[in-house]
């Protein structure tokens, strides 16, 4: 039986990722060096404070739990017990949600420490080409596209109402 993803090509991979999320991580702990705060009236703006913090944690946290779910695949691949985890290579190859839903909170110009990981998981040779236009759609955002002006927001004075 062909394995669905190499072993070489895992590993490859955990280091990208690995690096790439200490990269967000470096990130996140510069928007909290410079103040940024978790609560605030621009949660509801795209690339505020509040959806940055959002964003830059949701890439980090991301990018963590998707090295153990690549440490996982690698692990029963070294052992030959590739087929016990089945579905899972096609599940990896689709990359996490934490780069897209992450990437589209936050402001512009993103941080070097975020491109340099978002470029690492563009160069990694395991993910679909779905994935990596996502990414791509995240290097050239020119702004924060979550949430979207549009998007339905309560009044504060009926938030106060509402039990």
């Amino acid at each position: 039986m062909e394995r669905e993803i190499g072993i070489d090509q895992l590993v490859a991979a955990m280091k990208a990722v690995d690096e790439a999320g200490r990269l967000f991580e470096e990130s996140l702990a510069v928007y909290e060096a410079r103040g940024l705060k978790r609560t605030g009236g621009d949660f509801t703006v795209a690339g505020g404070s509040v959806q940055t913090l959002q964003g830059a944690e949701e890439m980090a946290l991301g990018a963590r739990r998707f090295l153990t779910e690549l440490a996982v695949l690698a692990g029963f691949t070294a052992a030959g017990l590739e087929e016990r985890p089945a579905g899972r290579a096609h599940t990896l190859r689709a990359g996490f949600p934490g780069v897209a839903v992450g990437g589209s909170r936050m402001a512009r110009p993103l941080l070097e420490p975020t491109l340099k990981g978002l470029r690492l998981l563009l160069d990694a040779d395991l993910f679909t080409p779905a994935f990596k236009a996502e990414v791509e759609e995240v290097l050239r955002a020119e702004a924060a596209t979550y949430p979207a002006p549009s998007a339905p927001r309560v009044p504060r004075a009926a938030a106060a109402r509402t039990p």
